[in-house]
């Protein structure tokens, strides 16, 4: 009789597709994960003008406060790796800041791109490559990770190298780890160029 009843959940927990299955035995919250990438375009420009930018345009960004990656220490074993289902374009919400970038003279979009994945605890977190999620002719590559704590953390490593004549050869690395806040637009700047980040809990 008990053992009926073990091999009836199992077909049912099976029969509901391994997402059910990944949620009842990791027992996470799930995350939706949305990243706009810009490069800029004026040598010039701050952060500060990024944010009237984006003021003028009815956005409200946060700068969060850094924090220590997970994989900075040296004697640190590498962190895993994995790969989420993406993100529907119908899901996006930050399709304004896209409109604010491509209308502004100081910045250019690169990618537009998203995910869902589980909130990890920091010393379980995966890192995640973006190189499948966007176009090889943005010239980005790197890996995102999200992790859970008291707080929610984004930790990026990217690297730009753009595709112009003028600016063939250069390389540009953004190595940040950010403390987020659920349903918020942060910015994560870098000289060349910079990363608009929201997070949202999933529904379930």
């Amino acid at each position: 009789m008990i053992r009926s009843k073990l091999t009836f959940a199992l077909v049912a927990l099976l029969a509901l597709g391994p997402a059910a299955a990944q949620q009842t035995t990791s027992g996470l919250q799930s995350y939706d994960v949305e990243l706009v990438i810009f490069r800029t375009l004026n040598p010039n420009a701050t952060a500060e003008e990024w944010n009237m930018e984006a003021a003028a345009a009815g956005q409200r960004l946060a700068i969060p406060d850094e924090d220590a990656s997970p994989f900075a220490a040296p004697a640190a074993p590498p962190p895993a790796t994995a790969t989420f289902p993406a993100l529907s374009a119908s899901k996006f919400k930050l399709t304004a800041v896209m409109d604010t970038l491509r209308r502004s003279r100081n910045y250019q979009p690169l990618a537009h791109f998203g995910w869902t994945q589980p909130g990890f605890p920091r010393d379980a977190a995966k890192a995640m490559s973006i190189n499948s999620l966007i176009p090889g002719s943005a010239g980005l590559v790197g890996q995102v990770a999200l992790w859970r704590g008291r707080y929610l953390h984004l930790t990026l490593d990217l690297v730009y190298e753009p595709r112009s004549a003028e600016e063939s050869g250069q390389r540009f690395v953004l190595r940040q780890t950010r403390r987020m806040r659920s349903n918020e637009n942060h910015y994560l700047d870098h000289p060349r160029f910079g990363v608009i980040a929201v997070i949202r809990q999933t529904a379930g």
